[in-house]
């Protein structure tokens, strides 16, 4: 005789090894042998959720039995996930390769990331022929943010903070050449980039078509991963945006504010092959960074939409730099 006690103990099992599933991700991968999608994690943990009810239905637990641990399991996801994010951020590089920079970014179904701060710093690394290797994650750094690195066992956040320890440690003469004048000009031009133009970007994306996101973070968003993004990540960054104060504002006036610092870029590059003259700088990664992501990344946006109408110096000037140090953009697309 079935013994109902037995079939739910298993259901709960199950459903504790899914929950698990989701806050405890599979190991990173690493870029060239990564053979995941986007949502592998969360898909680990549907399939086991979906398993465990199926068998429990089959031995006779009641479906209003399986709604209940599947709630009972959804709130276990959200504790441990909070339990686990309030913990201190650690990092096993013990199996990492010597003088080898480990970048960590999130995955991105258009590109090698979403975000324009990984593209920032992965230009940075291909510039200076610096031997790095990417590792998609979903897992948030020592800042609460990503991108990441780890370098020689030292682990870092913040992409300026990435750049100017490796300039160190590496001996990067990027800069060298600028002039106080182009040294302020360019870091005045990063600064409206990354603290004010990035905001309008995330605003288009996250609040006035925060339905596709999913599908420019994956190429095949499980619903886990869209629920999270849209009801759990969206609401966050909406927050941000409003302490920000972009969020404050309406879409058009927004739209006017991405305008007018795209126009300011473009008019501040001329017919100039980089940002301040004939050789790369620190500054470019940071511009490039912002703009591939609206370009390449973020089909409809208005600031692709401007730039591929209007401002073809800067349509030229990412295709230059993409031509000649990301030439495998496709390749490194991986969500």
């Amino acid at each position: 005789m079935y013994d109902k006690s037995d079939g739910s103990n298993n259901l709960l099992e199950d459903s504790w090894n899914a929950a698990c599933a989701l806050v405890w991700p599979v190991e990173e991968k690493e870029q060239p042998d990564a053979d995941t999608t986007g949502g592998a994690d969360e898909n680990i943990a549907i399939s086991r959720i979906r398993h465990a009810a199926a068998s429990a239905v089959s031995s006779g637990v009641s479906w209003e039995d399986v709604v209940v641990v599947g709630l009972l399991t959804l709130a276990v996801v959200w504790l441990l996930w909070r339990w686990r994010s309030a913990k201190t951020f650690s990092l096993d590089t013990r199996k990492h390769e010597k003088n080898v920079v480990y970048l960590f970014m999130a995955p991105c179904a258009r590109g090698p990331s979403l975000s324009p701060f990984a593209v920032k710093l992965l230009l940075f690394l291909r510039i200076n022929e610096v031997k790095h290797k990417i590792m998609y994650t979903k897992r948030m750094g020592p800042k609460g943010k990503i991108p990441y690195i780890a370098y020689n066992g030292k682990v870092m956040g913040d992409s300026e903070c990435i750049i100017h320890f490796l300039s160190k440690q590496l001996d990067v003469r990027l800069d060298d050449w600028l002039s106080v004048q182009q040294r302020s000009t360019g870091r005045a031009m990063q600064k409206m980039i990354e603290e004010n133009t990035y905001w309008t970007l995330a605003h288009w994306g996250w609040i006035q078509n925060v339905s596709k996101v999913p599908s420019l973070l994956m190429k095949r968003p499980s619903w886990v991963s869209s629920l999270n993004l849209r009801y759990v990540m969206a609401p966050r960054v909406r927050q941000s945006l409003h302490e920000q104060g972009m969020g404050r504002r309406t879409a058009p006036e927004i739209a006017a504010i991405a305008e007018q610092d795209l126009r300011s870029v473009s008019a501040l590059l001329g017919s100039k092959e980089f940002l301040l003259g004939g050789l790369v700088t620190t500054y470019d990664c940071a511009v490039f960074g912002f703009l591939a992501v609206a370009l390449y990344s973020s089909p409809g946006c208005p600031h692709q939409v401007l730039i591929n109408s209007d401002l073809h110096t800067l349509r030229d000037y990412c295709q230059n730099i993409r031509d000649t140090w990301l030439s495998d953009w496709d390749e490194l697309t991986k969500a």
